[in-house]
């Protein structure tokens, strides 16, 4: 990675700044959004958005051939302290889409992707593809992606070499922190965590509680007593079919106890600023309610319904 490192800086804004000053006392000040919460983001000293930019196909599908309106969406989170911005290598064409804004706005980001490599060699080639493409000279997170035990992920050993290679690029400062993700149950989660002891975690949080409620029982404590930043995904996709409103599908997660932050799969504009609505002055589920908001998802819920995600063909980040 010697000499992949790369640093953009802010074109002059010449002689557009006088005109801009000329008609400073005049123009209309755009009103200030309300902010949306933030919380520390585990042990890594930073603080993120409680609702994060899921920007997988629900993002880069309908902007493929749309960039400004992908930019405008963007701008508009940035409108409302929206940081936390996800995406990762395997998601066709987001990194380029995102490229531009990350450039322009980069300081205002908490800026995540993702790899599935599993050598040292292959994590470091896509690390150095995801900094070309965000236009940017490091990651606040960069995630070895996607944990799949029928895909070769029998255990921790599986991804040794692209384990090393976060090591050492966080070490160069090329990412701020490292992490994990999957949803293909939990017990090969909890292996890796234990094993590599990453930053932080991204996995499925939705209301039913899978896999007999090991994500929440016995993953979730294992993070926060671990310090780690864990990331809600998953909240909407399959138990939206419950008929609960997605708000409060994705208000169920947030008020899990450790949960730092959930991201929502995002490519409309209204959309957006509806779940920035949700995340400003938020008011989480206590205890009781959050339990029998849980009983009353999984009613509706058929037993033993495969996952959305664990389906032939199935893309990842098509819904949060």
């Amino acid at each position: 990675m010697k000499g992949s490192r790369r640093v953009f800086v802010a074109s002059s804004v010449g002689g557009g700044l006088a005109a801009g000053l000329a008609t400073a006392g005049t123009a209309e000040k755009k009103p200030k959004e309300k902010q949306v919460d933030r919380r520390p983001f585990g042990r890594t000293g930073a603080e993120v958005s409680i609702y994060g930019l899921g920007l997988g196909s629900a993002f880069h599908k309908p902007f493929a051939d749309d960039p400004e309106g992908a930019h405008q969406l963007l701008e508009r989170a940035l409108d409302f302290g929206i940081n936390y911005w996800d995406t990762a290598r395997g998601y066709e064409g987001s990194e380029e889409l995102m490229g531009p804004v990350v450039e322009k706005h980069r300081k205002e980001i908490f800026l995540v992707s993702k790899s599935g490599a599993k050598t040292y060699d292959a994590f470091m080639k896509e690390l150095e593809t995801s900094l070309k493409n965000l236009r940017t000279d490091h990651l606040d997170l960069y995630h070895m992606h996607n944990f799949q035990p029928e895909k070769g992920d029998t255990d921790a050993k599986a991804r040794e070499g692209a384990w090393k290679a976060a090591v050492k690029a966080k070490e160069q400062g090329i990412i701020k922190s490292f992490g994990v993700t999957g949803h293909s149950g939990a017990d090969i989660l909890i292996e890796v965590v234990k094993a590599y002891d990453p930053d932080a975690l991204l996995t499925i949080f939705p209301a039913n509680r899978p896999d007999s409620g090991k994500y929440e029982n016995e993953l979730l404590p294992l993070a926060v007593e671990k310090k780690m930043g864990v990331i809600a995904m998953k909240t909407v996709k399959h138990v939206r079919n419950s008929d609960e409103k997605p708000s409060e599908l994705i208000r169920y997660a947030l008020s899990l106890p450790g949960i730092c932050t959930a991201i929502v799969g995002t490519g409309e504009i209204g959309h957006l600023e509806a779940n920035a609505k949700l995340a400003t002055a938020f008011k989480p589920l206590d205890d009781k309610h959050r339990e029998k908001f849980a009983d009353k998802v999984a009613m509706n819920i058929p037993t033993g319904l495969p996952q959305p995600w664990d389906l032939p063909g199935y893309e990842d980040g098509l819904l949060a």
